[in-house]
């Protein structure tokens, strides 16, 4: 039996990167599992153009036109909640490879199970990490884009377990997404003289910022840039990127000896044959949703929405990709996001110890 996969894919538009990446892991997995299962799978896709109006018109297709078997959901937070909204309305199971954000999780909905460590929980080791290199440090800086909910989600986590740990907000600013020059912004973060600064916005804002900050006299003990976890950070600023730590949700040094599927050794090797270079997590996460997916097939006996829903509310296990475990909502709750950082051209895993390839270099300027 042949299952039809479905996935809002963004071939152009704003996340064109990590939409490509992910659907040639999504592509990549079922190549792998068909040579491995009894099942076979095949992929479908249409470009969703980055487009919230556009990914509900291709979640549409994919469930009632090309009557897909699995629906995969699309890269980035804010496309999910809008293939989330689709999807609930056919009773169709979205299986969220992409969208971080905890308000897709927040919604009463029934029909999204979550792949990835949810955006409140992107940055849960950073002030742990600089409280064990630094015992002085006590002031955070928060920038983040003023629209959107994975920026809000991503800070608000900081901000929860800030007291925790000794530290307090003391700077708080926000950024259009359509702005060049954040001059302004990092004028207020240098005179807020933090010594953990955070940066959240859309990958481009995250660039522009970290190369103007970068070339300013800021001095601060961590720099953190949400897009500075993935391989085109490094690409864009070249040694201009060296200390910069990000989230990664997945790194391919990571040694683990997972349930089912293959190791980190084994899945690079296949990525790798299919010419990916560079692996970033946007790739492995979507693999990893192929896996999920696999795992929850085989103890269900069929793509029945209602039996795989139950069935993936009910299973642990592990993955390649870190533990799997989802909560009443479908919120991922079995897994935590890594800290990397940017050294001598290398992103090396700083956090956590378990999986750490180097200490953190501290500080940052």
């Amino acid at each position: 039996m042949t299952l039809i996969v479905g996935m809002p894919a963004s071939l152009s538009g704003q996340f064109q990167v990590q939409g490509r990446q992910a659907l040639a892991g999504l592509q990549a997995w079922a190549y792998d599992a068909n040579a491995r299962s009894p099942d076979s799978f095949r992929v479908i896709h249409h470009d969703d153009a980055s487009d919230r109006a556009t990914v509900r018109q291709v979640v549409q297709r994919l469930i009632v036109e090309d009557c897909v078997d699995i629906l995969i959901g699309p890269y980035s937070s804010v496309l999910t909640y809008a293939a989330a909204q689709i999807a609930e309305e056919h009773s169709t199971l979205l299986w969220n490879q992409g969208g971080a954000s905890d308000s897709v999780y927040t919604q009463n909905y029934r029909w999204t199970v979550g792949i990835l460590t949810p955006a409140s929980r992107y940055l849960i080791g950073l002030l742990p990490l600089v409280r064990q290199t630094d015992s002085s440090a006590t002031t955070i800086a928060l920038l983040k884009a003023s629209t959107g909910e994975f920026p809000k989600a991503v800070c608000a986590g900081v901000t929860e377990t800030a007291t925790d740990f000794g530290f307090r907000v003391i700077l708080e600013a926000e950024f259009e997404a359509s702005a060049n020059d954040f001059s302004g912004p990092i004028t207020d973060i240098k005179t807020a003289n933090a010594d953990v600064v955070v940066i959240v916005g859309r990958v481009q804002n995250d660039l522009r910022i970290a190369r103007q900050l970068a070339e300013s006299d800021i001095k601060a003990g961590v720099v953190v840039v949400v897009a500075a976890g993935i391989q085109a950070f490094h690409d864009d600023l070249g040694s201009l990127a060296d200390r910069f730590v990000g989230p990664s949700q997945w790194e391919p040094g990571r040694q683990t000896t997972p349930d089912f599927g293959p190791t980190n050794k084994g899945i690079i090797a296949s990525l790798m044959r299919r010419g990916h270079e560079h692996i970033d997590y946007p790739i492995a996460q979507a693999y990893a949703a192929g896996l999920v997916v696999q795992r929850c097939l085989e103890e269900t006996g069929s793509a029945d929405n209602h039996a795989m829903r139950e069935t993936a509310a009910e299973l642990r296990f592990s993955t390649f990709y870190g533990n799997f475990q989802i909560d009443e909502t479908g919120r991922q709750v079995g897994r935590e996001t890594m800290l990397a950082q940017w050294q001598d051209g290398r992103k090396n895993t700083v956090w956590p110890g378990s999986s750490a390839q180097a200490k953190l270099v501290y500080p940052w300027r």
